[in-house]
């Protein structure tokens, strides 16, 4: 059951990150527990409320054993929705690798994971999402965090409003489109990628065919968009 309150309050220190989607680290209060913790401002439209949504998702991940920050809470405040969750202490967006792969100027990302096992533990967790039966839609490197796993990187997903949660495995095409969106351009990492969901089977033709064209689709409306709305952050 979600946990929905009506009123919602930053404390002295908070940390705000305005945008469309305005961000707020802040500490949130939880009966005598004082929990640090990220708190993100989504859309409600008539009935359509991503933060409701969002700890509907996070229920069914922990079902199936996929980690995200802890659900904490749900506000709905006026005409905006707020979804609360755990600030996770040491993580890292697991984009910091990928742009480094592609800028070794780039200040290397403090945990000590090397690419190659981040994207492995990227399509393992892809994997069981797909075999899970959800199909995230926006598996992009901003919504993974990474941080220290007892035998290497772990991965939390987090932005989790537009996922779709069935019963049955994810279909192929939705397989490639998830697949598609982390940022990995070149044809080498892509295959890593691809080779390590499948394994131990070979990497099917049309998986191999698929994944790097709508990755090039991807690359190419981003910078449609960044172009046309250069205000969107």
């Amino acid at each position: 059951m979600t946990s929905l309150v009506e009123s919602l309050s930053f404390p002295e220190g908070a940390v705000r990150h305005p945008g469309r989607h305005e961000v707020v680290e802040a500490i949130f209060a939880r009966g005598g527990e004082r929990v640090p913790a990220v708190v993100k401002k989504v859309r409600v439209s008539g009935r359509r409320d991503r933060a409701a949504r969002s700890w509907e998702v996070a229920t069914a991940l922990a079902e199936r054993g996929i980690d995200t920050p802890e659900p904490l809470a749900v506000a709905r405040v006026g005409d905006e929705g707020w979804y609360v969750a755990r600030r996770l202490e040491g993580a890292e967006q697991i984009r910091r690798w990928f742009l480094r792969r592609d800028d070794a100027t780039r200040p290397a990302p403090p945990l000590p994971y090397a690419f190659e096992e981040v994207v492995a533990a990227l399509a393992r967790l892809a994997r069981r999402l797909h075999d899970g039966g959800v199909f995230f839609r926006d598996f992009t490197d901003g919504n993974v965090l990474v941080t220290r796993g007892a035998e290497g990187p772990r991965l939390w997903l987090v932005d989790l409003d537009r996922a779709r949660v069935g019963t049955a495995p994810v279909s192929t095409l939705r397989r490639c489109r998830d697949l598609a969106r982390p940022g990995l351009n070149r044809p080498e990492d892509l295959k890593l990628l691809l080779s390590s969901y499948f394994e131990p089977q070979p990497v099917p033709f049309l998986a191999a065919r698929c994944v790097p064209f709508l990755r090039r689709r991807v690359v190419l409306w981003d910078a449609f968009k960044a172009r046309a709305r250069p205000w969107r952050k």
